[in-house]
Formats: structure tokens, C-alpha cells, sequence
């Protein structure tokens, strides 16, 4: 916007001028370009951490079972070895072989005839649960045993809970 001032036989211009629609640092159009891809990374990156311990298992030959929540009733019975993924797990029946979860809570109240690999944040083993091989927890923040494990339970826990004792992962 130009504006004219008139101080006798002199003229002064004085031109304003503005920053919209002024590009700074590459524009928003690569700044935000660059932001978008940083944070896709991210959460591929986060993505891969996360499904690693599964993916882990069915390179192993682990039938995968995947879902919010998981339950194995009373009555079932299933083949192993199997991994299971989602936010819960209950298993009230019985599973031949050996179990993987990476789920936010497992209870068991059936039978596990085999080990249990674990990465969870509470793992429950009911008065009527049994586990015939190890209990190997990775990561997992409480796990109360009130019912049979045959095996060793190792790994990397916070606390663990039984009827006799509580026990602190090194």
C-alpha cells in the first residue's frame, strides 16, 4: 500500500509491506512435510518394537490369534503352540503345547500343557490353573501365582505373588 505525503516541493512514498503468505525455513509446506514423515517413522518404528515378541513365536512355528479380547472357555480345548495378541487373555480350558501372549492382562484359570512365554503388565494363575512347564515372563509388572506351576518362573517381572511368598526379579 502506497501513501503519498506531500511536504512542499518534495514527495515522500512510503510503500508497507507485510509478511502474509511469506515462506520461512523451506515453507510450511516442507517443514510440516517433514514433521508428518518424522512422526510416521515414529509410529512404524513403535509398530515394530511392539509386534516383535509376536513375530518372534511365528517364526517359530506359533499359530498367531489376534483380538481385543481372548478367552479359551472351559470346555476347549486347543492345540499349541499358539501366541495370542490383544488387550486381555482368559484361559479357562486347556491348550496342548506351548503358549505365547503379549496381552495387557492374562489370567489363566484351565491347564497349559507346556511353558508359557509372557509379556504383559498382570498376569493372574488362578487357584484352578495349571502350567506344566516354565512361566517365562518378559517385562511383566505383576504376576500372581494362586495356583500350579510345574516349571521355573523366570525372567524379567516386578513382583511375584503366591500363597507362600513374594519374590523380586533381580
Amino acid at each position: 500500500m502506497e501513501q503519498e505525503f506531500d511536504t512542499g516541493s518534495e514527495v515522500e512514498v512510503s510503500v508497507k509491506t507485510s509478511n502474509k503468505g511469506k515462506k520461512i525455513a523451506g515453507g510450511c509446506g516442507c517443514g510440516c512435510l517433514v514433521i508428518v514423515l518424522i512422526i510416521a517413522a515414529i509410529i512404524y518404528w513403535a509398530y515394530r518394537e511392539a509386534t516383535a515378541f509376536t513375530r518372534g513365536f511365528e517364526e517359530q512355528g506359533y499359530r498367531k490369534i489376534s483380538a481385543q479380547s481372548i478367552v479359551v472357555p472351559k470346555e476347549d480345548t486347543v492345540q499349541g503352540p499358539v501366541v495370542y495378541f490383544g488387550q486381555s487373555l482368559v484361559i479357562e480350558g486347556t491348550i496342548d503345547g506351548n503358549v505365547a501372549a503379549m496381552c495387557q492382562s492374562v489370567i489363566i484359570g484351565g491347564t497349559i500343557n507346556g511353558k508359557l512365554d509372557v509379556l504383559s503388565q498382570s498376569v493372574v494363575i488362578n487357584e484352578t490353573g495349571v502350567v506344566t512347564g516354565d512361566v517365562i515372563a518378559e517385562a511383566v509388572q505383576s504376576l500372581v501365582n494362586n495356583g500350579r506351576v510345574d516349571g521355573e518362573i523366570s525372567g524379567t517381572f516386578q513382583k511375584v505373588t503366591s500363597d507362600e511368598e513374594v519374590i523380586q526379579s533381580d
